[in-house]
């Protein structure tokens, strides 16, 4: 029986550290999206971290933005979509913006 309380806190650490990683995804669209224009398609990601859901990080959206007006030679896109997902650990999340555009 003593094993047992021993092997406890490890086995329930294990547990949490196993269960840690859920995964809560949400979208959303800036423009809608008719994938018909002219044009290369040009993506981009940002992603940073934020603690126990009191931080949020800053700036994501406009970080993935900038990377698609670098991606577009004229610096111009339509039919921008984006989507946020943020992954939960144990005391951090892990917030991510993608980004899909066509170049005008």
């Amino acid at each position: 029986m003593r094993h047992f309380y021993k092997l406890l806190p490890i086995a329930a650490m294990s547990m949490l550290l196993g269960l840690s990683g859920c995964v809560m995804i949400t979208s959303s669209s800036i423009s809608d999206s008719t994938k018909t224009g002219a044009g290369n398609t040009a993506t981009a990601s940002a992603s940073d971290w934020g603690i126990l859901m009191l931080t949020v990080p800053q700036g994501l959206t406009g970080a993935a933005n900038q990377q698609l007006v670098s991606a577009c030679p004229s610096g111009k896109f339509t039919d921008v979509q984006t989507e946020l997902s943020m992954r939960n650990f144990f005391l951090a999340q892990r917030y991510e913006v993608d980004a899909a555009a066509i170049c005008q």
